[in-house]
Order: C-alpha cells, then sequence, then structure tokens
C-alpha cells in the first residue's frame, strides 16, 4: 500500500457482495494488507505526535464539562495537520491513503470522542464531497483553507423529517436562471453547525423527465450537492444542542431562508446529489469502525489495570473466572474490529471500488462492539465506573452515539441484506423487467419490487463450497467452518428470497438476519486472513503467535455460535410472534399490564 493516488491499480470485486453468492476470490485478498514500511514510518511518526498532543493539551473531562471545544486545540490540530489528512500535497493536505487515515483517525478517537466527532465531520463527510467531485477551480479554491484548519466543514443532509431516508429530504434549490441557485429549508443535528464555513448542502433540484406510464414530459425532483458559504446572506442557526455524549462537538440547526448560491457551487452534476451523498457516508462509516478501535482500546487499557490492582477476597480480581472471560471477549472483539477496519481499507487500496456493504459492517460491527466494551469495563470497574470521578460513565455516554450516526445500525443492516441480494437477483434468467433490479444498490430500500416473481423461480444453480486454501494449518478447521457457512449463507439467500418474493422489501426481521449473518462471515474472513499473516510471518514473537492464535479462536468460534443461531432462526417460526406483541405493545401505548389486575 502506498499514499493515496500515487499509481492506478486493478479494480477488485467487492468481498461483501461476492459472499451473496456463496463465492471468494482468495486471490484477491492475499495477503493480508499489512502496512508497507513506509506507511509504519509515516504511521508511528503521526500517531506518536498525536498521543503527545492529547497527553499535553486535552483534558476530556473538561471539555465534556464545558461543552467545548477551545480555539487553541483547534489551532494545535491544525498545526499537526489534521484537517486535511486526505488532501493531496498540492493543496497543503497530507495525502494519506485510506489505510493510514484510518489509523491515524483511531489514535484521535481514543484521545477524545468530541474531539475526532469535530474532525471526522470536516473531513470524512464535511468536504469529502469536494475532494470526490470537486472541479479543479473548486478544489483549488477550498481545499488549502480547509485543509489547514483555516476553514471548518459540515455535511448537510438530515432534516426534521428525513433522517435514514435520506431521499425524502424538503430542503430546495431554485434555479434562478441567471447563473444562481436559491436555497431554502432546514437542516437538523449539524455537527461544527455554526462552527463552520463551509457546508456541503443536499438540495432538491427540478429537471425534466418523462412520466413512465404516459410518457409524457414532466419536471422531477432530484438531489443536488452544493457548497454553501457560511457568509451568505439567509443563513442562520439553531441553538447549540444539549447532547448526552460528545458534548464538546458542536451541534446545531442551519436554516437556509433565500439564500442565493452561484450555480458553479454545485459539487457534481446537477440530480446526481443522492449518489454523491452516498459514497461520502461509504467513507465516514469506515471512519467510524477505526475510530471505534481507538475508543475500545483506550477505556480498555484502564479497565485492565483496575483488574490487575484491585483485590478481593485475597486476589486481583484478574484472577477470577468471569472477570477473565470479559477480559479475553473484549480483547478478540478489539482484535476482530480492528483486523476488519485495516482489512477493508486494504482492499480500497488495492483497487476495491465498491465497498458499501464493507463499510456498513465495520460501521455496525464496530460500533456494538465498542458499547459492549465500554458496558463490560464499566462492570470490571463496579462502583468506580458508576462514579464521575472515572472516565466510565463519559465513555459510556460519548459511545453511544456511533450506533446513531451516518446511518442507524438499523437502517444499515437493511441495506445490507437488500444491496446484497442484488447479484442473485441479477443472476436470475427470465426474470420480467430485470433492468429495475439495478437501481437496488442506487435505492435499496424502495426498489425490490423486481423480485415479484422470483418465488416461482429457480436459480438453477448450486454453489459448491469455496475453501479458504492458504490459510495457516492451524486455522484449517476455522477455515473449513468459514467455508459451510458461506455456502450455508448462498442457500439461505436463495430460500428467503424464493419464499418472499415480492414481500422481502417490508421484511426486516430476515433481512435482519441475512445482515447479521454477512457480518458474522466477514468478519471471520479478515480475522482469518490476518491471523494468518501473523503465523506465517518469522519476525513475530511466538508469544504474540500465542496470543493472536487463542483470539482468534474465540472469534471463530462465538461467530459461528451466532451466524448459526440467525440460520436456523431464519426459516424457523421465531421471528412470527414479534410483530404481534409488538401490535399488543403500542394498542396499549407501552407494557399494559399490572400484576395486581390478574
Amino acid at each position: 500500500m502506498t499514499k493515496a493516488n500515487d499509481h492506478e491499480k486493478k479494480e477488485i470485486a467487492s468481498v461483501a457482495e461476492m459472499m451473496f453468492f456463496g463465492e471468494i476470490n482468495e486471490a484477491d485478498l492475499l495477503p493480508f494488507p499489512h502496512f508497507s514500511p513506509e506507511q509504519k514510518e509515516m504511521a508511528k511518526e503521526m500517531t506518536s505526535a498525536v498521543k503527545k498532543f492529547g497527553e499535553a493539551s486535552i483534558d476530556s473531562t473538561k471539555l465534556d464539562r464545558e461543552s467545548k471545544i477551545p480555539d487553541e486545540i483547534f489551532q494545535e490540530l491544525a498545526g499537526l495537520g489534521l484537517f486535511g489528512l486526505a488532501v493531496g500535497e498540492e493543496y497543503g493536505g497530507l495525502n494519506l491513503d485510506t489505510t493510514l487515515y484510518a489509523r491515524v483517525f483511531q489514535e484521535i478517537a481514543g484521545i477524545d470522542g468530541s474531539v475526532a466527532t469535530m474532525l471526522g465531520a470536516h473531513q470524512s463527510i464535511g468536504y469529502k464531497a469536494l475532494l470526490n467531485e470537486g472541479t479543479e477551480e473548486q478544489k483549488k479554491k477550498w481545499l488549502p483553507r480547509l485543509a489547514s484548519g483555516e476553514v471548518v466543514a459540515a455535511f448537510c443532509l438530515t432534516e426534521p423529517g428525513s433522517g435514514s431516508d435520506a431521499y425524502s429530504i424538503k430542503t430546495k434549490a431554485t434555479d434562478n436562471k441567471d447563473g444562481t441557485y436559491t436555497i431554502n429549508g432546514q437542516k437538523l443535528w449539524i455537527t461544527n453547525g455554526g462552527r463552520a464555513g463551509f457546508y456541503s448542502v443536499f438540495c432538491k433540484t427540478e429537471h425534466p423527465g418523462k412520466d413512465k406510464k404516459t410518457g409524457k414530459d414532466i419536471i422531477e425532483e432530484k438531489i443536488s450537492c452544493f457548497i454553501v458559504e457560511k457568509d451568505f446572506p439567509g443563513i442562520s442557526f439553531g441553538e447549540k444542542e444539549d447532547k448526552m455524549g460528545i458534548r464538546a462537538s458542536e451541534t446545531r440547526a442551519v436554516y437556509f431562508d433565500k439564500v442565493k448560491v452561484p450555480a458553479t457551487n454545485m459539487l457534481g452534476e446537477p440530480g446526481k446529489g443522492f449518489k454523491i451523498a452516498m459514497n461520502v457516508l461509504n467513507t465516514g462509516r469506515l471512519s467510524i469502525g477505526s475510530g471505534c478501535v481507538g475508543g475500545m482500546k483506550s477505556i480498555f487499557k484502564i479497565a485492565v489495570d483496575h483488574a490487575k490492582n484491585r483485590k478481593q477476597f485475597g486476589d486481583v480480581i484478574a484472577n477470577y473466572g468471569m472477570i477473565q472471560q470479559k477480559l479475553a471477549t473484549i480483547a478478540a472483539h478489539i482484535y476482530a474490529c480492528e483486523s476488519m477496519a485495516y482489512f477493508t481499507t486494504g482492499q480500497i487500496t488495492r483497487g476495491m471500488k465498491n465497498y458499501s456493504i464493507e463499510s456498513a459492517i465495520c460501521k455496525i460491527y464496530s460500533s456494538e462492539k465498542l458499547w459492549e466494551c465500554v458496558d463490560q469495563c464499566m462492570q470490571i470497574a463496579a462502583g468506580n465506573g458508576y462514579m464521575k470521578e472515572y472516565p466510565y460513565e463519559r465513555l459510556m455516554r460519548d459511545s453511544r452515539i456511533n450506533m446513531i450516526f451516518e446511518g442507524t445500525n438499523e437502517i444499515l443492516r437493511i441495506y445490507i441484506a437488500l444491496s446484497g441480494l442484488k447479484g442473485p437477483g441479477d443472476e436470475l434468467k427470465e426474470l420480467g423487467r430485470a433492468a429495475d433490479f439495478s437501481n437496488v444498490l442506487h435505492n435499496p430500500i424502495k426498489s425490490l419490487g423486481v423480485l415479484t416473481d422470483y418465488a416461482s423461480k429457480k436459480i438453477g444453480k448450486m454453489v459448491s463450497t469455496k475453501t479458504l486454501t492458504k490459510v495457516h494449518p492451524k486455522l484449517s478447521k476455522h477455515a473449513e467452518n468459514f467455508s459451510s457457512m458461506l455456502h450455508d449463507f448462498y442457500l439461505k439467500v436463495e430460500s428467503t428470497i424464493m419464499k418472499l418474493g415480492k414481500n422481502i422489501i417490508g421484511s426486516e426481521l430476515p433481512q435482519r438476519r441475512l445482515a447479521n449473518m454477512a457480518i458474522e462471515l466477514y468478519v471471520m474472513l479478515a480475522v482469518l486472513l490476518r491471523t494468518t499473516a501473523i503465523l506465517n510471518d518469522a519476525s513475530v514473537s511466538e508469544d504474540d503467535k500465542d496470543y493472536v492464535l487463542k483470539m482468534t479462536e474465540v472469534i471463530c468460534r462465538d461467530n459461528r455460535q451466532e451466524f448459526m443461531r440467525n440460520f436456523k432462526r431464519i426459516s424457523a417460526t421465531y421471528d412470527t410472534l414479534i410483530p404481534e406483541v409488538s401490535k399488543h405493545v403500542c394498542k396499549r401505548d407501552g407494557y399494559g399490564l399490572d400484576i395486581i389486575d390478574f
């Protein structure tokens, strides 16, 4: 792996998409993408500088209490170049590739959640559309100021009535036919809201089209993306939100009242804003994944220190079985999240262009394992963990947002399932209006009507078991299990679509189980490949090899159990009671029973 854009790379297939066919291409996966010597040197230098900065300048308790990041911290972050990690050197940035970016962001997130949130909102999503879609003129105008920290960026998509359903936004940009647009609307929960000077704003715009039924000319509304500057007349802001966690990061509503924007401030093509937004969020979700690794490592270090020094009943609690179970499980989960994050960034650096499913998997798994880690570390700390004197409760408050940020984990599970089903669906023969299925990846939550006749069709092929042939011999049992699980997963994909047909679009519980199975497979694959590389490396100590091998055993065992649980229950009647009980709950406006009534 090298710095960004150093040379062209062969495009390789999405690993997660291929899993929905019951396949993997082992040649594209090996060797596990470790850091090159150049990357190691840069990563060590940068993470060391970030760590020293954190130790000297970041008082997370104070930031949380005062709910503000001071100007001097912004200045120090700018001095370290942390506002322009992925910006090209020609624009004043550090030009880090995806892997180095993730590693540096991991270090930042391990120091403070609010600072990581501010920086992530600035560059992981805030000006990412400019990096991806901007013209050379736009980049020259803005990137040097954004990379230097002179100007902070914000990403404006969410609205009061539009969260995960991004296509339903109401903010509108009207073409004035004089080289300008007028924007009216409001955006909600915008990180860096009042602090930013550069806003990537997503609006509905009007475009000529054809009615699909009549063929008549119509005007369609599509989404476009605009650069809006803070000093444009008509922009105003709500009060700073009083949040549960990441309190020092600034979150506000942003209002647009007849804001006139030059047409030259449009990013990308007119009407292509939805795709632009989704591509931006893919990179943001990867940052959340690596950031969660940093958060897990930080709180785990505190909990381990407590376990090694806290004595009860004549011995330190680290020697008691139930504490050991927590320590071992957390360590294995950190190893899994780290393996998955850098396997994904490595594949992107190698040439994987479509990684939307992978980024969703990284975000879901890592955010949920971080939450479990914080919860279990607080339990290890016992009473200390509940006191504000210690960092556990703040870290718990800070970490909770990750399961909501940039697409809730529920919506992302739907996205994984429906996007993954696109490939098997396109493969079907004699499928009426097969071209419609190409829309699934663009907007999978609305586009599975094409499966209407799927239940009456047979796929016409059986997928043979694919084997991971090059894993280390000590992992052969888990490789065989993975291959068997992958084959079973494809059969479950087929049978679920055949059973549900057009009703799959509204069947969230089967979607959830398919997504969970895909997640377990992807994590297991990343872990097996990374551990193979470590076991084959003669420079790694036997103690380190023993450590990673045992963590791999824990992950593969637990992931297979979770996979089989979902595999069995997706075809059973286990989920059928859920909607019925839920209807009772809603009818009663809550639990609705009292022990004294019966």
